[in-house]
């Protein structure tokens, strides 16, 4: 009798474990590549993959609602508008088209970013008894140029264009051509959200993804020495 008693309490364990995974919906790790594919990468079948895993914790409407082309298409213009700034009215206008082309190759390095989940950790949430946080540990790494086209030297607002757009040509190159890996460690938490007795991860400033790198990848390009 005593070996049925340990073998039923096995078995209720067992069962137990069973039931606190599914409660589960997607693991930490899962959740965050859908976060990071979504903000960083810009991935529109990350964001719809998202949407749908948040959607019960949203009353079943869409957490994010982006239009990735328009965002990235407004970042461009205003890149290349405060670029363009510093130089002559009619340089700036003849070289338009390749200031466009030089943001659109350095912003697409950074989209095109990659990502490995080191480790996810359990901590407790000390705001909400009996929650937990989901701390991630991950790198992130990026390919730019090992050596980046000097500009014009000299007082931008005697540029000529033919010079500016010599540069931006090359510059724009450099980056379709990047030579040179660069790799980061970061670190990310997702907070337990439980809806019907489920569990979700979430974060409320996914945006922080971008921001932590931003810096890193700006600071990584090389100079022409």
């Amino acid at each position: 009798m005593k070996n049925y008693k340990i073998i039923f309490v096995l078995l209720l364990t067992m069962m137990g474990q069973l039931l606190s995974a599914q409660a589960e919906v997607k693991k930490p790790k899962e959740a965050f590549e859908l976060f990071f594919g979504t903000f960083v990468n810009n991935d529109e079948t990350a964001l719809n993959k998202l949407n749908d895993y948040l959607k019960p914790t949203v009353e079943g409407q869409n957490a994010y609602q982006v239009d990735f082309k328009e965002t990235s298409q407004e970042m461009i213009n205003g890149s290349v508008e405060n670029f363009l700034s510093a130089f002559p009215k009619t340089t700036a206008s003849a070289c338009k088209k390749e200031a466009e082309d030089y943001f659109i190759a350095m912003f697409g390095n950074f989209k095109n970013g990659k990502l490995t989940v080191k480790n996810v950790k359990f901590v407790p949430n000390e705001y909400l008894e009996g929650e937990k946080i989901a701390e991630i540990s991950y790198t992130v790494s990026f390919q730019v140029p090992s050596k980046l086209t000097s500009g014009p030297e000299g007082d931008t607002k005697k540029v000529k264009a033919e010079d500016l757009k010599k540069y931006l040509i090359q510059a724009a190159q450099d980056f379709k051509n990047a030579d040179k890996t660069v790799i980061t460690d970061q670190n990310f938490n997702l907070y337990e959200l439980k809806e019907g007795g489920k569990v979700y991860y979430w974060s409320g400033s996914p945006d922080e993804i971008v921001s932590n790198l931003t810096d890193f990848y700006f600071e990584s390009f090389g100079t022409n020495e």
